[in-house]
């Protein structure tokens, strides 16, 4: 190879290593974006038919979510011997579960046990207990 080019080269690259370096400093912080208002609606505006419509039935889920919520229980078998089942469903929640003659276990054939993730609907009763209509194994 020719020298002046050896040469040339390393003046180039190392002109171009001054620039990247002098590039790379440390930038400023950005400024943190503004919130964005959340939409309200205001106090002087009466409710009208359809709003107090729509109030009324976004209530009626929420209760009646409240309600299933008494019906339902998801997590890990903690105890399940025979008819009787506890299922932890939370750090310090655990709740009662009561089999019975028909209740349905999907898959079919399996059968939960301690350490199973599962899912129980049903019917509460006035103790607490769960009455446990069908029992879903989550794999």
């Amino acid at each position: 190879m020719r020298p002046s080019l050896i040469v040339t080269s390393a003046l180039v690259l190392a002109l171009g290593a001054t620039t990247l370096a002098g590039a790379q400093s440390t930038p400023a912080p950005a400024a943190a974006p503004t919130p964005i208002p959340v939409p309200t609606v205001p106090p002087s505006t009466p409710n009208s038919q359809v709003l107090q419509t729509i109030l009324n039935v976004g209530q009626q889920i929420l209760q009646r979510q409240a309600i299933n919520a008494r019906n339902n229980v998801r997590g890990t078998v903690s105890y399940f011997k025979h008819f009787d089942m506890q299922v932890q469903c939370g750090p310090n929640c655990y709740r009662n579960v009561r089999l019975h003659q028909g209740t349905v276990i999907n898959p079919r054939g399996a059968t939960p046990g301690a350490g199973t993730y599962v899912d129980v609907n049903g019917r509460t009763d006035p103790n607490g207990t769960l009455e446990a209509d069908n029992i879903t194994i989550q794999q």
